[in-house]
């Protein structure tokens, strides 16, 4: 196996750093489907409040597949790195 390949695959299985990441995307669902729940005793805010938590939910399952995304790169990187020493 080449060097340049060897070093890049050997940077992308690296392991990340992310855990106060999922930390706060975790706590951002939990605000979303708070945010669902009571929206309806809001009055006529409450579908302005409902779309918002759609919003915050959906940005943070979307940065939940990024990382996840990371994390099978990372994971392919290390099985190429013990395939093709």
């Amino acid at each position: 196996m080449s060097k340049l390949l060897h070093r890049l695959l050997s940077r992308l299985a690296l392991r990340g750093q992310h855990s106060v990441l999922h930390a706060g995307v975790m706590s951002l669902i939990a605000t979303g489907v708070f945010m669902m729940s009571t929206a309806a005793e809001m009055g006529a805010m409450g579908p302005l409040i409902i779309a918002l938590s759609f919003y915050v939910v959906f940005a943070a399952i979307a940065i939940e597949v990024i990382l996840g995304l990371f994390t099978l790169m990372r994971k392919l990187a290390g099985i190429g790195l013990r395939r093709y020493p």
